[in-house]
């Protein structure tokens, strides 16, 4: 099986995902509620197996520590480096 690839961007009331297939297919994007049965819930509706990127905020410990369990990786990333990569993937394509 590929491995399937989650950004999942942290909000304080939603969370906000996008899924890619190994080959950069995008497989679905969207938004949950940010709560623990919600978070659950969408997690047990994942293709497996997957790995998960999200940015450093003050609520990434607990939905770190939630979520082990569930995923094949998890990568936490600091927020104004996310923003770095962005801009520069950006200036190189245009």
């Amino acid at each position: 099986m590929s491995m399937h690839y989650i950004g999942l961007d942290i909000h304080k009331k939603l969370y906000a995902y996008c899924i890619k297939a190994g080959d950069g297919t995008l497989l679905g994007n969207g938004v949950i509620s940010a709560t623990r049965p919600a978070l659950e819930e969408w997690m047990e509706q994942l293709p497996r197996p997957w790995t998960v990127a999200m940015e450093a905020t003050m609520f990434t410990g607990w939905i770190y520590d939630f979520i082990k369990p569930y995923a094949d990786d998890i990568k936490v990333a600091h927020p104004e480096m996310l923003k770095a990569i962005t801009a520069a993937k950006r200036k190189r394509s245009i």
